[in-house]
C-alpha cells in the first residue's frame, strides 16, 4: 500500500494551515501577502490532484501548467522584498506567459495518457513526458527563462554588500534557500535526473520545504516597512547624533513633502538602513515617528497659546499635516483625544 496519498492529503492540510498563518500575521503590502497565499493556493491544487490518483489528460496538462507557473511567484515575492515593487511590464509579460501556456495546453493537450491508482507522478510532470512539440518548446523556454533569472538573481544576492544590520542576514539566507530549491526543481524537469530520483524531491520533498519556508520565514518579512534595495549601498552605518540633527533638529518632520527617500538623502544613505534604524531605535515606523513628532510639536505650539491667533487648520498646516482630518487622525492616536479636549484641558491647568 502506498502512503504517498496519505503525504499528499497532508500537504494540503499544511497549506491550509500556512494561508491562515500568512493572513492572520502577515502586515507587508497586500501585493506581497497575496503572491503568497497565491503560492500556497497552486501547491494544495496541485497536492490535491495527487491526493486523487487518477487524472484525465485534460487534468494532467492543467496540472503541469501550474506547477510551470508557481515559480513566477517566488520570482515576484523576490522583486517585492528587494526592490519593493514589480514593473507593470513585468506583470503583463507573466500574463501573457500563462494565457499563452493555458491556450497551447487546451489546444495540445496530451491525450490518451492512461493514468490509474498505482501511477507515478514524475512520470507526467516532467518535460519528458510531454507528448505535444509545442508544449515541450513553451515548457523548455519558460524553464530557461526560470534559470536564467534564478542564477542571475542569486549571484546579485551573493556578491551585494551586507548592511550589517538585524534584518539582512536572516533574509538573505531565506532567500538563497528558496532559490535553490526551485532551482532544483526546474533541474530535475528539465533533466533526465528524474529517472533516478523518481521524482520524489518535486512531488514530495519540495511542497514541504515550500510551505514549511513560508511558515520558518524571517518575522522582519512580515513588517510593512521592511524591504532590502538591491542597488548599490551608499552608507552602511547611520549615526543616532546624525540622524537627530537630520530629522529633529532640522525639523525635517514639519515638510510637507517629509519621505523616507528624500530622509534618505539628506543621511547620505539609502532606505532600508534608515528604515531598519528608526524602527531599531524608536520602535516605530516612519510613518508614525513622523506622525508622531509632528503632533509633538503642535502640543507645543498649543502650550504657547498659539491656538488663540491662529485656527486649528494653520497650526496642523504648522505642524507638516497635509489636512485637518490627517493631523485628527493622528492627535488621537498619540495623545487618546481631540485637540480640542486638549486645548480645554489646558484651561484647567
Amino acid at each position: 500500500m502506498s502512503f504517498a496519498p496519505y503525504l499528499y492529503f497532508s500537504f494540503v492540510f499544511i497549506a491550509v494551515f500556512s494561508i491562515l498563518e500568512v493572513a492572520k500575521n502577515f502586515s507587508h503590502s497586500v501585493l506581497l501577502k497575496g503572491q503568497f497565499i497565491l503560492l500556497l493556493v497552486l501547491g494544495s491544487i496541485v497536492n490535491g490532484f495527487l491526493f486523487r490518483g487518477q487524472l484525465s489528460s485534460l487534468e494532467i496538462s492543467v496540472v503541469r501548467l501550474i506547477l510551470d507557473s508557481m515559480p513566477l511567484l517566488v520570482l515576484n515575492i523576490a522583486l517585492i522584498l528587494y526592490a519593493y515593487q514589480i514593473a507593470t511590464w513585468i506583470f503583463i509579460v507573466e500574463g501573457l506567459l500563462v494565457i499563452i501556456g493555458a491556450v497551447l495546453v487546451f489546444l495540445y493537450g496530451d491525450v490518451g495518457v492512461e493514468t490509474n491508482a498505482g501511477w507515478v507522478p514524475f512520470k507526467f510532470y516532467t518535460i519528458a513526458s510531454t507528448s505535444s512539440i509545442p508544449l515541450i518548446i513553451y515548457r523548455i523556454g519558460l524553464h530557461l527563462l526560470y534559470f536564467i533569472f534564478f542564477i542571475i538573481f542569486f549571484f546579485k544576492l551573493s556578491f551585494i554588500q551586507n548592511q550589517k544590520t538585524q534584518f539582512f542576514g536572516p533574509l538573505r539566507i531565506w532567500t538563497t534557500l528558496m532559490i535553490l530549491a526551485f532551482l532544483l526543481y526546474i533541474l530535475e524537469n528539465t533533466l533526465p535526473l528524474h529517472t533516478y530520483t523518481q521524482g520524489i524531491y518535486s512531488t514530495q520533498i519540495l511542497p514541504l520545504y515550500m510551505m514549511l519556508g513560508i511558515l520558518l520565514r524571517p518575522k522582519s518579512i512580515n513588517s510593512p516597512w521592511y524591504h532590502y534595495d538591491l542597488s548599490a549601498i551608499k552608507k552602511v552605518e547611520l549615526s543616532k547624533e546624525d540622524f537627530e540633527v537630520a530629522f529633529y533638529t532640522g525639523h525635517f518632520y514639519l515638510k510637507e513633502k517629509a519621505s523616507i527617500e528624500n530622509l534618505s538623502i539628506d543621511l547620505d544613505s539609502n532606505k532600508i538602513v534608515v528604515t531598519a534604524f528608526i524602527k531599531k531605535n524608536t520602535g516605530l515606523g516612519f510613518a508614525d515617528l513622523l506622525n508622531k513628532s509632528r503632533v509633538d510639536y503642535l502640543v507645543d505650539l498649543l502650550k504657547k497659546g498659539k491656538h488663540e491667533e491662529y485656527t486649528i487648520e494653520a497650526l496642523a498646516k504648522m505642524s507638516g499635516f497635509g489636512s485637518r482630518q490627517t493631523m485628527y487622525k493622528a492627535f488621537a492616536k498619540f495623545k487618546k483625544q481631540s485637540p480640542t479636549d486638549y486645548i480645554d484641558s489646558l484651561k484647567h491647568k
